[in-house]
Formats: structure tokens, C-alpha cells, sequence
């Protein structure tokens, strides 16, 4: 028996293709969209001469081209290896050794340090995400990743979503190292898979869900619980690339965000935060993690919204809810 996390996007794709997967700086990317173009990705990976079980690693910001690269990957039966867009040439060279990753695909903003992590690993292929908007030129020796949604020999039809392993590795996600640098834990389709359909069951995930993407998507909080859950149950993902407490809110309000995932401090900088003038009053669920949640902030944050805040534990090796 095989079985694939991408096949989430797919069946969703099947069932309401015109419905939004990601909403993103007002643009909203269908489910039919985010099936077609993670499957381009996954066929020109494999063009490249990328095996079964091979790592891909990515390291971009919470952006749809991060979503639609990492099903793709799933797709191709690859290994996706998140990381923090963040880390320098160094640290970036560290992961890619130590994954063992056949490819990068980084984002504009950070070539340099790309470029400097593969000076000295020159059989990695390497694509650039622009930033929104971008036509700079690519650098030398890096690839568009615009090559990475061409036409590819994968076909939906005949099947491009390879048969694997339920116990397959889907994702290496490293830890943050505080025993010693950081260590890859080896995630499975199947894991991460009920990982987050018992998450969603369990403050009731719906179909008309709008959820906040604005965790990491690099970090297993924000790919599995945001990202995978949401997908999981057919919602939309309202996409921010990073913690700004006005972009937050404007997200909340813009979107009808319906549940909000996030660390404490992101609870305490919008209890912090001008509200006044907005409706916020779509949030139905939240959830807290990464750490402990201040009894104060709690209870402020529920009178101010009128939810009860679920506090959840983890840990990169459980997928992460435990």
C-alpha cells in the first residue's frame, strides 16, 4: 500500500479546483492552480536526474511558490529540507552537506549567502524565487525557478504523484541544535499526514476555514499545522511572509481569518496593538505553541476576542503536536 501527502492537494483540486488554496497580498491561488504548477515542479526535478528519496532543500519565506515547490517535491517522491531563509552561507552549507540535498531553491533577497553556501558544492542546482514583482536578473550561476514550472513529462492524468512508502521520509526538518549543531528528523508522509488530521479534528477544522499563515512555513509548527492541516481539510491559507503586527491584522480583517495559529508573543503584539476600527470578530479558533503561554496574555486575549486559546507541546521529531 502507497500513500502520498500530496495526494491532499490533489483530491481538493478534484473536489472545488476554483476554491482558494493561498491568499497572498490580495491574490488569491486556487487549489487547481496550486495542483498544476506543484506537479511542473515535481516533473522538472526529476528532469534534472533527481532519484526517489533524494532532498530538495528550500529556503524561502512564507511565499506560494514555498507551497507550491514543497508539494512538488512530495509529488516527485523527493525529500523536502526546509530552512530559515535567514541563515547564512555558512549554516546553509552545513544543511545542504549534511541532507546530502541534489538542489536549493532560495529566495531573491538572500542569493548571496546562496551562492556562498554552493561555492564549494557546484553539483547543486540552484533556482531563485524573485521577490514579488522582481525582474532583476538572475545571478550567475543560479537558475529562475520560473524553469521549474515549465512543461514537464508528468502527466495528472496517467499519474504524477509517485507511489510511496507511507513510512517514506517526506521532510527533513532540522532541530535548533541546542545539544550540538542541528540534527535532520526524518518525517513520513503517514506522520505528518494524521499528525495534522488529528490537530484539525480536534478544534473541528472546517471546509470554509480561513487559517493565518504567518508561522514559518520552514518550521514544522507553521508546515504542518498551518500548512498541511489547512490543505488537509480544503481550507485557505492567508499568506504573510512575516510578523508585522499591522500586516497581522490587516490579514485577520482583509481575509476573515477564522483561526490563528501562532507563539505567544505574536498573541501579546496584537493584544499590544490599535484595534480599534477594525473587525476582527471572524477569529473562532486559537491556538498557541512554541512556548508557555503567559496566564495574563491568555486570559486578556480570550476576553479581548472571545475565544478559548488552545495550548499545545511539540517537538520537530513528533510532526509536531504532541
Amino acid at each position: 500500500m502507497s500513500f502520498n501527502l500530496a495526494t491532499v492537494i490533489r483530491e481538493q483540486a478534484t473536489a472545488t479546483p476554483d476554491k482558494p488554496c493561498l491568499n497572498f497580498l490580495g491574490q488569491p491561488t486556487t487549489y487547481a492552480e496550486v495542483d498544476r504548477r506543484s506537479t511542473a515542479v515535481a516533473g522538472n526535478l526529476l528532469g534534472l536526474g533527481l532519484a526517489a528519496g533524494e532532498r530538495v532543500a528550500v529556503c524561502l519565506p512564507n511565499l506560494p511558490e514555498f507551497v507550491t515547490t514543497y508539494f512538488g517535491i512530495l509529488k516527485a517522491g523527493l525529500v523536502m529540507v526546509p530552512l530559515n531563509p535567514l541563515l547564512k552561507a555558512p549554516e546553509i552549507a552545513y544543511h545542504l552537506a549534511d541532507s546530502g540535498a541534489k538542489a536549493l531553491i532560495a529566495f531573491e533577497m538572500f542569493t548571496d549567502e546562496a551562492a556562498g553556501a554552493t561555492a564549494e558544492l557546484p553539483e547543486v542546482e540552484r533556482f531563485v524565487v524573485p521577490f514579488p514583482g522582481s525582474d532583476a536578473p538572475v545571478a550567475a550561476g543560479m537558475h529562475p525557478f520560473g524553469d521549474l514550472l515549465g512543461e514537464c513529462p508528468l502527466d495528472p492524468v496517467k499519474g504524477d504523484i509517485a507511489a510511496t512508502d507511507p513510512t517514506d521520509a517526506a521532510v527533513m526538518i532540522y532541530t535548533s541544535g541546542t545539544t550540538g549543531r542541528p540534527k535532520g528528523a526524518e518525517l513520513s508522509h503517514f506522520q505528518l499526514y494524521m499528525n495534522c488530521t488529528v490537530a484539525g479534528e480536534l478544534f473541528g477544522c472546517r471546509h470554509d476555514d480561513v487559517t493565518l499563515g504567518v508561522l514559518p512555513f520552514f518550521h514544522v509548527f507553521g508546515l504542518s499545522s498551518v500548512l498541511n492541516l489547512t490543505t488537509r481539510f480544503g481550507a485557505t491559507v492567508s499568506v504573510v511572509p512575516r510578523f508585522e503586527v499591522s500586516s497581522v491584522l490587516d490579514a485577520i480583517e482583509g481575509d476573515k481569518v477564522t483561526v490563528f495559529l501562532g507563539v505567544p508573543t505574536m498573541f501579546q503584539g496584537i493584544l499590544g496593538a490599535d484595534r480599534s476600527g477594525r473587525d476582527l470578530s471572524s477569529v473562532r479558533v486559537a491556538v498557541s505553541g512554541g512556548a508557555s503561554m503567559p496566564g495574563e496574555v491568555m486570559r486578556a486575549f480570550e476576553e479581548a476576542f472571545g475565544v478559548v486559546i488552545l495550548e499545545g507541546y511539540g517537538l520537530s521529531e513528533t510532526s509536531p503536536v504532541a
